[in-house]
């Protein structure tokens, strides 16, 4: 078959609902559209029980894929190594598309000549997500500063497979967590078209035993990415206002979240804290007008994290957990406070609504 659409399913164990996300691809799509299960480590017999409605359905191939790394990345890129169709799109083995997912973002992305359709995203129980936070009534053409999409950085919907050969960054291998983290920001900060698909939504499972995403790691193997990320030649090219709109993401949404899961300073050995001081000095060189949009809880944060002393993180980590909701919300400079990308005006556009 010659596919429109190639999407791949990094798959490790044949106890995760594989059969479910594969038929919320094939079944009444009349897209062609071919999916890749590559089976990670594993014998690709080992899915034949549960995708055997499927197994002899030209629009679906289990390849194996070994590696040796706990690491989704080299499974991914490995399926995207092997596609050919106009456009490529990559799915979690817990997760899945609403119906029609697949005819709706191809017949878009083709009318509008979009290179990235970034996917709306839900909850298996329904809670929706709402980034990117775009401008009113924007959801074509869209600006990486202007409209937010940095917040977005898992390159989770439909990509032009010409547009990921132009941008020529693939998914970080060997990293358990944050390996698409540099590809997403390249994707949406490359000059591409990119546009948002609200519904229907690529869905987030919530019942596996246990997402890999969300397993316990040091600071330091949490940091690893944006170490790697810090020695990009492309994210120091980009213009001052992307550059800026990449810190804040990264500080809120990365080092940020990091630090308040871990409040003592015995959370923090000598590796992770000099990993920490790395990424924030990185960060500061990469735009330091980005703390001028932290929240004064989140800039706390972001002082103490270049210090490289557990006891002014665990200080920072106390602050931020007891601050009023002025300090969680505002920035050290009232005249900061209403910027695009300030807590503040997320929570104000957060009550209007879009």
């Amino acid at each position: 078959m010659n596919p429109v659409v190639d999407l791949i399913i990094a798959a490790h164990d044949p106890g995760r609902r594989v059969d479910r996300a594969v038929s919320s691809v094939l079944d009444g799509t009349a897209t062609r559209v071919r999916v890749t299960v590559v089976a990670h480590g594993i014998d690709a017999t080992a899915f034949d029980a549960q995708l055997a409605p499927f197994l002899h359905d030209e629009r679906l191939r289990v390849v194996e894929f070994s590696d040796g790394a706990h690491s989704p990345a080299g499974p991914f890129q490995h399926g995207l190594d092997l596609a050919d169709a106009e456009f490529v799109s990559i799915m979690g083995s817990d997760d899945f598309l609403e119906p029609g997912a697949v005819d709706a973002w191809t017949a878009h992305a083709t009318h509008h000549g979009t290179d990235y359709l970034i996917a709306g995203l839900r909850d298996q129980d329904g809670a929706v997500w709402r980034d990117p936070l775009t401008r009113p009534l924007r959801r074509n053409r869209l600006d990486p500063v202007r409209d937010r999409l940095n917040y977005r950085a898992a390159p989770l919907g439909l990509i032009r497979r010409e547009y990921l050969a132009r941008v020529g960054i693939g998914l970080t291998r060997g990293l358990a967590t944050g390996e698409d983290i540099e590809l997403g920001l390249a994707l949406l900060n490359l000059g591409g078209r990119i546009d948002v698909a609200d519904r229907p939504s690529y869905v987030i499972g919530g019942d596996a035993p246990q997402r890999v995403t969300l397993l316990g790691r040091s600071a330091a193997a949490e940091s690893e990415a944006l170490l790697l990320l810090a020695e990009r030649a492309w994210i120091t090219r980009l213009d001052p206002g992307r550059r800026r709109a990449v810190a804040i993401k990264l500080w809120r949404m990365n080092v940020v979240p990091a630090m308040l899961i871990r409040p003592e300073p015995t959370d923090w050995s000598g590796r992770d804290l000099d990993a920490l001081a790395t990424v924030a000095d990185w960060l500061q060189d990469l735009s330091p007008e980005a703390l001028r949009s932290l929240s004064r809880t989140e800039a706390a944060l972001a002082d103490a994290a270049a210090r490289r002393d557990a006891s002014a993180v665990a200080e920072a980590v106390a602050f931020a957990r007891q601050a009023s909701r002025a300090d969680r919300t505002l920035t050290r400079r009232l005249a900061d406070a209403f910027g695009s990308d300030t807590i503040l005006r997320r929570v104000v556009r957060l009550r209007m609504g879009r």
